[in-house]
């Protein structure tokens, strides 16, 4: 064939090829890092939120951003929606570069090794077949509701009995039922973010 046709040969070097696997796990490693941070940044944030302290850190971040152009909303948008779109687009960046990596062929180890992602826990269940990662979410997400509930109990049953002496009791009845509502909507509001994962799932 003639030099000057644009051959270019179907198999890399190896040094090459090395060479920019390196690049490509390198930059797949720091993105991976980097996503695991802010998701456990936020999913710890939203565990503390029922708590003096998270709401004490709730109060700064909502004292700091409340100047902006988008006001409160802004900033509560910013501070439980930012993050999930920030991994998302991590994510978008991290199939980017895998997409152009080479298929390599799986070798099959004489160790297998125990991966939470893909060893089914349940199999004939309610949600149908449940990894052991799946099921630890479930865990984690019901210990948070029983978690947040408790805790913004003793929160309204304080404020309530603030009140004792100045309302008669039927009045009490309605204040601890108003809060209460308020609360759980709260709550309801975190459970929704928390959807975000199972509809990455599918």
């Amino acid at each position: 064939m003639d030099e000057n046709s644009g051959y270019e040969p179907l198999i890399l070097k190896e040094e090459g090829a090395k060479k920019k696997s390196l690049w490509v796990s390198l930059a797949k490693w720091i993105l991976g890092v980097a996503m695991w941070i802010i998701f456990s940044a936020w999913a710890a944030f939203i565990f503390l939120y029922p708590s003096d302290y998270g709401t004490h850190l709730y109060e700064k971040w909502s004292r700091a951003t409340n100047g902006t152009l988008f006001g409160e909303a802004g900033s509560i948008f910013l501070l439980f929606s930012g993050p999930i779109l920030l991994i998302a687009f991590l994510a978008t960046a991290y199939l980017i570069i895998s997409g152009k990596e080479e298929i390599h062929e799986t070798k099959t180890s004489r160790y297998p090794r125990f991966r939470l992602w893909t060893f089914p826990v349940l199999v004939d269940g309610p949600f149908g077949v449940v990894s052991a990662a799946e099921l630890i979410g479930i865990i984690l997400f019901t210990a948070y509701i029983i978690w947040a509930v408790s805790v913004e109990s003793i929160k309204n049953w304080n404020i309530v009995s603030s009140f004792s002496h100045n309302l008669p009791s039927k009045e009490q009845s309605a204040l601890m039922l108003e809060l209460t509502g308020l609360r759980l909507g709260l709550i309801g509001l975190f459970c929704l973010a928390f959807l975000f994962l199972p509809i990455a799932r599918g």
